[in-house]
């Protein structure tokens, strides 16, 4: 059982004049327990993949399964959007997180809520019946995740979930889809993926909306083509440290992610005290 997008491409304004070509032959299936990532630089169609993989357009091309089905089961794929304003309508933080429990049938809706705030790091009493419209950027951010956290998706989708955020806001969001990630599959849109490319299964890189490496971890920095620079991006400072000692003889046999055990792992390639 997965969430699965075979040859899909979108086209928007087709057959105008300024029509614009989004999406082009992209494949990728996410299965539950799974993390992947999906990165490119601005433009180079991460976001409208998403909403196609949520039900939220349809493919131009292509198309995109849940479960075997033929399209998108109510319920069992949540996104978050970049902006999480555009996620607020309720009077209160609660109720806000609350809409999706409700309309989904949910018989323990306060303890969806409860768990999901908690999640992302707010405290329902101190927060619950704030105004969404109150809170600071990064508070804002954690209270769109928790409204999608709440209604337990099957998959969940989100578009730069960290942008923004303190050190202490990253820590927590992470955390938060990490352990969402135990009973769900998690797609995460980035054009920054060092807060996450520890802890993915796999790697979706776009450039100019078409795919350029799909694949583990390991193989994208092992790459003879270089997806990163292909794609515009730059890798973490901490791994490319490692792949350029790495491409000139340094014996690295597993790139580390942390910079504790990447300075250990670099100085055991290079002669040095490990």
């Amino acid at each position: 059982m997965a969430l699965v997008a075979k040859d899909l491409g979108y086209t928007y304004s087709t057959g105008a004049p300024y029509e614009s070509r989004a999406l082009t032959g992209v494949d990728l299936r996410l299965e539950k327990g799974e993390l992947c990532l999906v990165v490119g630089s601005t433009g180079s169609g991460k976001s409208t993949l998403l909403r196609l993989m949520s039900g939220l357009l349809e493919p131009g091309v292509g198309s995109v399964r849940v479960d075997d089905a033929e399209s998108v089961v109510r319920g069992s794929v949540g996104i978050v959007f970049q902006n999480p304003e555009t996620q607020f309508f309720a009077e209160t933080v609660s109720a806000d997180v609350a809409f999706g429990p409700k309309n989904l049938g949910f018989s323990d809706v306060d303890t969806a809520v409860s768990d999901a705030m908690l999640a992302v790091g707010l405290e329902p009493v101190e927060f619950g019946e704030r105004s969404p419209f109150t809170l600071s950027g990064g508070e804002a951010r954690r209270a769109a995740i928790a409204g999608v956290l709440a209604m337990r998706p099957a998959y969940l989708l989100l578009d730069e979930p960290t942008a923004g955020l303190d050190r202490r806001g990253r820590e927590v969001v992470v955390r938060a889809l990490l352990e969402a990630r135990l009973k769900a599959g998690v797609l995460l849109v980035t054009h920054d993926p060092g807060v996450f490319l520890a802890h993915a299964d796999r790697v979706l890189v776009l450039a100019a909306g078409q795919p350029v490496f799909y694949g583990n971890v390991t193989d994208l920095l092992e790459d003879d083509g270089a997806p990163f620079d292909v794609a515009g991006l730059v890798l973490p400072d901490v791994v490319r440290a490692q792949v350029l000692a790495r491409s000139r003889g340094a014996r690295i046999a597993r790139f580390a992610f942390d910079a504790t055990d990447a300075a250990r792992t670099l100085a055991g390639a290079l002669g040095g005290p490990s």
